[in-house]
């Protein structure tokens, strides 16, 4: 599985983007929020893509499972508390890193997505962060 955050869902959801070799392709509770949220101000929606805006929020909104498949926060949520604890982390990059760990995950995030102390934190509990640019590949 490759977990994505609100740029590169975008990216899966337009078509433009595919992680084919790498299995199921999920994105966190928070980072669906921050692409929802995003979509539904005009002025960045336009700043992000040139598709159809209703026909884009509606896909975005309820992900084709074989395209996205949002994942579920109450099954990370424990180990998200400790992984905050632990690294002084926000709720976005605690749920991240606690839905790589339940979900033995690769994560791919956009380079403007990336926190400060986020790449230690994924060295430190050994998990895979890979950082590209939104359009890459």
């Amino acid at each position: 599985m490759i977990i994505v955050d609100d740029r590169l869902s975008l990216e899966v959801l337009a078509g433009r983007r595919t992680f084919s070799a790498s299995g199921p392709v999920a994105t966190t509770w928070s980072f669906h929020y921050r692409l929802l949220r995003a979509l539904a101000q005009e002025a960045r929606l336009r700043a992000l893509t040139t598709a159809d805006a209703k026909a884009l929020r509606r896909l975005a909104a309820d992900p084709p499972a074989d395209r996205l498949t949002v994942l579920d926060p109450r099954q990370v949520t424990d180990r998200a508390a400790e992984l905050a604890r632990r690294h002084r982390l926000n709720l976005l990059a605690a749920e991240l890193m606690a839905s790589a760990r339940i979900h033995r995950a690769t994560v791919v995030l956009s380079t403007g997505n990336v926190g400060r102390a986020w790449p230690a934190a994924f060295e430190v509990e050994r998990l895979e962060l890979r950082v590209e640019g939104a359009g890459a590949e």
